[in-house]
């Protein structure tokens, strides 16, 4: 359980992620489109956008204190975010372990019916796509610290978000159930 665990997150966690010092999102600004309660499958996704061969795994999403806490696997490991729409049915999600007190990382969520597709924000892999299109992180406000991309305000990831979501398949499936 713990491999699987860590499987959900480890693009997020350990290649580089999208991160932020402070909170970009605040609970008066976020919006909140998943109910109290939401519970869920969550299927890894391949490079090709398409499922995984990896046993699923489930999702609690409960609103606490005005931020969403998402519990996962039988180790019941908690995050808590916030989610504010981009877009029509797009949302960028700000994300940290539930026992942190500060720091953040983003991912882009999309609502497709009662499916949200998530792009995980891999910095290496975001740094790839931006190089691609003849750009540098300064053209999204963005500098590279250790191996993370960092933002420091929100309409920049607004346009990271967009643009990754743009150029990239979703990383996981999230079904309600």
């Amino acid at each position: 359980m713990i491999r699987r665990l860590a499987a959900l997150f480890a693009p997020l966690l350990l290649a580089g992620c999208l991160i932020s010092d402070g909170d970009l999102v605040s609970p008066k600004e976020a919006d909140y489109p998943v109910a109290d309660g939401a519970r869920f499958t969550v299927h890894m996704l391949n490079e090709d956008g398409e499922r995984a061969d990896e046993t699923p795994e489930q999702a609690l999403v409960t609103v606490e204190n005005r931020r969403y806490v998402m519990r996962t696997g039988e180790e019941n490991k908690a995050f808590s975010g916030l989610m504010k729409e981009i877009g029509p049915d797009l949302y960028a999600v700000m994300i940290r372990e539930e026992d942190q007190t500060e720091g953040n990382f983003y991912a882009l969520m999309r609502r497709d019916g009662t499916t949200w597709w998530r792009w995980g924000m891999v910095c290496p892999d975001f740094v790839s796509l931006v190089e691609d299109e003849g750009m540098t992180l300064a053209d999204f406000g963005m500098i590279v610290r250790n191996s993370d991309c960092v933002v420091t305000d929100f309409e920049n990831l607004k346009k990271a978000l967009l643009f990754a979501y743009e150029r990239q398949k979703p990383d996981a499936e999230y079904v309600a159930e």
